[in-house]
């Protein structure tokens, strides 16, 4: 699940880094408040990760999408987010992210009882941030994914082809491996980051081509045909709409 933009200027969105000591495995807090009023579906962008929210009521994990998503979110509704970092979700959770790709499903379906007694604490407490971080202590990391992840999203970020290899994988275990870790294969993966970055860079150029190539877009039909699919948008109404 991506950072929430959204379509009004009423709701509001704020994140918050994670604690210095979680960052290996937390990649922010965050905090929504829709509208009082009846508002329009919230777009949501791919940016492969997943988030575990609470929304007051139930706690539920946002898996990744390969797309951008449209959410309804109640009026007045507040939803309390914790973004996990890459290579954390599938140990956290229990079970392969492609399980949970485009996805929006209770934790409670996964964790059981376990789910019932975080909730129990979300609902109780004061502070639900701090509820959420400590679903995160003692879970692995898986290294090499974060490695991968990491790599892609840099603007020297080279193709897929060759990082099995540097990696130390196969070009099939890194498909699973992928799969797992992020609920899709390495490709896609490095098409929603450079998308990401496209929306990172654009603010910085003076146009939409020399925002596209140093993102790593062949040129601008490249970034067109992307945001199309990725987002259902073209690149300008992107930026209009989540620009940074």
């Amino acid at each position: 699940m991506a950072t929430i933009s959204a379509m009004s200027e009423t709701p509001s969105y704020g994140e918050i880094p994670a604690p210095p000591g979680l960052r290996d495995r937390v990649a922010c807090l965050w905090r929504f408040r829709q509208a009082d009023a009846p508002a329009s579906p919230v777009r949501i962008l791919p940016d492969g990760h997943v988030d575990l929210i609470w929304d007051g009521r139930a706690l539920f994990v946002a898996g990744p999408d390969t797309a951008a998503a449209m959410a309804d979110v109640e009026a007045g509704v507040v939803l309390t987010g914790m973004r996990l970092a890459p290579g954390v979700g599938a140990n956290l959770l229990g079970l392969p992210l492609h399980h949970l790709a485009n996805r929006r499903v209770a934790l409670a379906e996964l964790w059981g009882t376990r789910a019932n007694r975080a909730g129990d604490a979300l609902a109780e407490g004061r502070n639900p941030q701090a509820a959420l971080l400590a679903l995160c202590d003692g879970v692995v990391v898986d290294r090499r994914m974060q490695q991968l992840f990491r790599f892609l999203q840099t603007e020297e970020a080279a193709r897929v082809t060759g990082l099995a290899a540097a990696l130390g994988f196969s070009e099939r275990s890194l498909r699973r491996r992928c799969q797992d870790a992020f609920g899709y294969g390495a490709k896609t993966l490095d098409r929603i980051l450079r998308l990401q970055r496209f929306l990172k860079l654009a603010p910085h150029h003076p146009g939409l081509t020399a925002a596209a190539l140093a993102a790593g877009y062949g040129d601008a039909q490249h970034l067109a045909r992307d945001t199309q699919q990725l987002v259902g948008l073209s690149p300008r109404a992107l930026l209009a709409g989540h620009g940074r």
